[in-house]
């Protein structure tokens, strides 16, 4: 494990391929629904990075110590490949030629497969680290009343990789700044910059903080908030040696951060000659139409259950002004090896908890 600055170890070959095969496979294992953000762009980007290392394009995988994911620096940089790509190849030149030359150097035959890089990625569809959009759900131009669902997908600080989604409606009565606007012909909406911003310096809180924070901007009225969140990973990846164990540098100190350490560092130990990954996958929702308040993540309980005595009276008179209820949920993908762990996380907490089985390659 190699710590190269602020929550940030690298990965090299073969344990980073090992590591990026898992992972995508653990992302078809999870068998994520429409809360989470998009799985192919992800896995594409995955499949980008592991293409890089492999031509030798770049040495070294970078990864958020605490998340245990692809960090900013890895993401950004199958972006840029994908940006400069239609440039490359033109200065690259013919394929077939530089193919043909493979024999007389190795310098052709690494331009070559460099080309067929570029090539490729031109047509992928890459995970984003900052995107946002807002969709016109509905559109009532007598009343002045508009809904809206907005989306945002981003890499958060904390390492994880978020969906949020915003259902809102706003009246054009009760407003003196627009929170969104439509063009003229009431097809399109965008955000104004002031509610942007606030969205994606917020979607950090859980669901219920930021329904609070949301429903009270003027002239709006929130229906739903809901984030899907992939990560953290826990990952023990031996060296080629089979000596050393490559693991997740700077796992959380939660419940399943606690379980992964005595793992390490129990019997847990016994499979580091084999590589292992768990991958937690976690939906957190505030909305209207929820029948029951309950959180069913071991990790997150709800906040009314983290409040102390003096903090419940006022907790439970802000929950009075506004009516939405708070569902959480967890699930797991995990090799054989770390089923115990998530297995050990959810009997602590007195959850029941999907649990996939991710087979090692």
């Amino acid at each position: 494990m190699t710590v190269v600055a602020l929550h940030t170890q690298a990965l090299v070959l073969p344990e980073a391929a090992t590591y990026l095969e898992l992972l995508g496979r653990s992302l078809h294992a999870a068998r994520l629904s429409n809360a989470f953000p998009e799985r192919r762009p992800l896995q594409q980007t995955l499949e980008t990075l592991a293409e890089s290392l492999r031509l030798g394009l770049h040495s070294e995988l970078y990864l958020d110590s605490r998340a245990g994911l692809p960090n900013l620096a890895s993401l950004t940089r199958a972006l840029t490949d994908k940006s400069v790509a239609r440039e490359s190849l033109a200065r690259l030149g013919d394929r077939a030629a530089l193919e043909a030359r493979a024999d007389e150097a190795e310098l052709f035959a690494r331009l070559a497969a460099k080309h067929a890089y570029y090539e490729k990625l031109q047509d992928r569809e890459l995970a984003p680290v900052d995107h946002q959009r807002v969709l016109l759900r509905r559109h009532d131009p007598a009343s002045g009343t508009a809904a809206f669902r907005i989306e945002l997908t981003k890499l958060d600080a904390s390492g994880v990789y978020v969906r949020l989604q915003i259902e809102l409606t706003q009246v054009a009565s009760l407003w003196r700044r627009k929170v969104i606007d439509l063009d003229k012909d009431g097809e399109t909406a965008a955000a104004s910059e002031a509610f942007r911003a606030m969205v994606y310096r917020c979607a950090d809180l859980d669901a219920e903080a930021l329904f609070v924070r949301l429903h009270g901007s003027e002239g709006v009225s929130v229906e739903r908030v809901q984030r899907g969140v992939i990560g953290p990973v826990l990952f023990a990846l031996p060296t080629g040696s089979g000596v050393q164990v490559v693991r997740t540098a700077e796992a959380t100190d939660d419940a399943l951060g606690r379980e992964w350490h005595a793992w390490s560092v129990g019997a847990g130990a016994a499979e580091h000659e084999r590589p292992e990954l768990l991958a937690a996958f976690a939906t957190d929702s505030a909305a209207l139409d929820i029948r029951e308040e309950r959180s069913n993540d071991p990790i997150s309980p709800l906040l009314s259950h983290r409040l102390r005595d003096q903090e419940q009276a006022r907790y439970r008179a802000l929950r009075d002004r506004y009516p939405f209820k708070v569902f959480k949920d967890r699930k797991f993908v995990a090799t054989p090896g770390l089923r115990t762990v998530a297995h050990a996380t959810c009997a602590a907490a007195g959850t029941k908890n999907m649990i996939y089985d991710l087979q090692r390659g």
